[in-house]
């Protein structure tokens, strides 16, 4: 897979039954590496038809892959935010939420393509930062963050444990 091929596009109803296919295939891949992050109650194949309802649901396709990655980008701020540190405030925002990459896509750069066009479309959006959680548990979902220039500003307890939460000025420049 170059990244050069690969598309990222708004997802759509049709896409549904290969989004389910993978969202089954990244938590037991997560949870035979032992990180215990997603499982049947979240996220939910329901979850994703509501964030494709809501037009915030994007996809990556590459040959051979219809579907090789997922993510949202919206203005959903969790409950749980409301106790963070956010060091970026006064200006609006976006949330990445459910990124995803198919195990067989993994390690060859496509989760930092997709968090590039996340920070694109909340720059496009008029947003000055972008923000997001990651589970204490996924050490490479922490370090993508991490060297893609993501601030860690503290964290947050949800059903399955502790979530780092980081923010990243978009005003600083191109996107990573």
């Amino acid at each position: 897979m170059r990244l050069s091929n690969v598309l990222v596009r708004r997802a759509h109803e049709d896409d549904l039954p290969r989004l389910g296919e993978l969202l089954r295939t990244c938590v037991a891949h997560m949870q035979a590496e032992g990180i215990d992050q997603w499982d049947e109650v979240y996220p939910t194949e329901a979850t994703l038809r509501v964030d494709v309802a809501a037009g915030t649901l994007y996809v990556a396709a590459a040959p051979g892959r219809p579907i090789a990655g997922a993510f949202v980008v919206d203005q959903r701020e969790e409950p749980e935010y409301a106790a963070v540190a956010w060091r970026l405030v006064g200006r609006p925002v976006r949330f990445v939420h459910r990124l995803m990459v198919h195990p067989d896509c993994q390690r060859r750069g496509l989760a930092r393509h997709l968090m590039t066009f996340a920070e694109i479309a909340a720059r496009r959006a008029g947003c000055g930062a972008l923000r997001l959680d990651a589970f204490t548990g996924n050490a490479p979902s922490l370090g993508l963050y991490r060297g893609l220039g993501y601030e860690d500003v503290g964290e947050v307890r949800f059903r399955k444990g502790l979530f780092r939460c980081f923010e990243k000025d978009l005003a600083l420049g191109r996107a990573s």
